[in-house]
């Protein structure tokens, strides 16, 4: 069974704001920075929100389970099997002094089953569905820990909102403000499961991920595999040498259409997933952040999806093919 929607709330405090949405079952707790830039912009709270791409919860707690993970091969599926728990150490979670959620880490008994030969649909699938909220997980990684991009942080941030109020299209960026992550850029949902809003600091400590080879991470929920910020300079080319992938969304220039009541105003900023804009070209890497090209693991060609490590979107926010109903949020 998957998990509901997140949610979070909001209260303010001089310098600190503690942001708190209920949505659903799902409970995630955002900290941002007030500065003290003054704007004539009236109702343009947000623009006083600061982008926070550093702040992170240490990773000191081992955890009292052991990783489960199963991967295998079954005709046309790959079915990845998982307790959800990670190979490594976290931060500290499940509420008391220094605790990023109140959510404490638990064993979970997920079961994970993607196409072995996935191909590409006529449309784009999107992990935040903008009349709704989020609506997939991205994909999951070979230790069984689900990457999972989208917040459930829609507009407004007050509290004063009913089911129809809520503005989808504009969606606080879990990786861009304080939402509680710890060092992996992870934290926990109500029900225990750990997941990642980024990449996975420690786990590609202990697989030893170099910066001059492809490697993969897991599979998307359209069976389409991961890796992470590197890959061939000529897609096709394994000769031709290792770079840094570079994603095709920038920050938008100007300032937010809102009127600080329905929408958000203010100068973008970053804060917000539709702060950034897809350019086709600006990078190597498409809309979900992926391309065609050949791998170590994939040397006859394949479509693969890319982590990048400094960059938005950080975790694709879409997949070109199925994607499959076991990473349906609230299934």
């Amino acid at each position: 069974m998957k998990h509901a929607k997140k949610t979070s709330a909001l209260v303010s405090a001089a310098g600190l704001a503690s942001l708190l949405f209920l949505s659903c079952e799902q409970t995630e707790t955002i900290t941002t920075t007030d500065n003290n830039t003054d704007t004539n912009l009236e109702n343009c709270d947000d623009v006083t929100r600061v982008v926070d791409l550093n702040t992170r919860g240490a990773c000191s707690e081992t955890l009292a389970w052991t990783n489960e993970v199963s991967i295998r091969v079954e005709g046309s599926s790959r079915i990845i099997s998982t307790n959800s728990i990670p190979d490594h150490m976290v931060g500290l979670f499940g509420g008391g002094v220094g605790s990023l959620n109140p959510n404490a880490i638990s064993p979970q008994n997920e079961t994970y089953t993607v196409s072995s030969n996935p191909v590409k649909s006529n449309v784009l699938t999107y992990m935040l569905n903008t009349a709704t909220g989020p609506q997939y997980e991205f994909g999951v990684m070979l230790n069984g820990v689900i990457l999972d991009p989208e917040a459930a942080e829609p507009w407004p941030h007050n509290g004063a909102f009913t089911m129809s109020s809520r503005n989808w299209e504009w969606n606080l960026d879990a990786m861009n403000i304080n939402l509680g992550l710890d060092c992996n850029n992870a934290h926990v949902q109500p029900s225990g499961k750990y997941h990642h809003h980024g990449a996975p600091t420690l786990f590609l400590e202990s697989i030893n991920a170099p910066n001059n080879a492809m490697t993969l991470l897991g599979y998307a929920a359209d069976g389409f595999p991961i890796y992470y910020n590197y890959g061939y300079t000529v897609a096709d080319d394994p000769a031709s040498g290792v770079v840094q992938l570079t994603s095709s969304y920038r920050l938008k220039s100007g300032e937010r259409p809102g009127d600080g009541i329905n929408a958000p105003c203010g100068a973008y900023s970053g804060i917000y997933t539709s702060d950034y804009e897809y350019i086709e070209g600006f990078g190597v890497l498409d809309e979900c952040n992926g391309r065609e090209g050949v791998t170590p693991e994939y040397p006859e060609g394949t479509y693969y999806y890319v982590l990048t490590q400094d960059s938005y979107p950080y975790v694709p926010r879409c997949v070109v093919g199925t994607p499959s109903n076991d990473f349906r949020l609230g299934a």
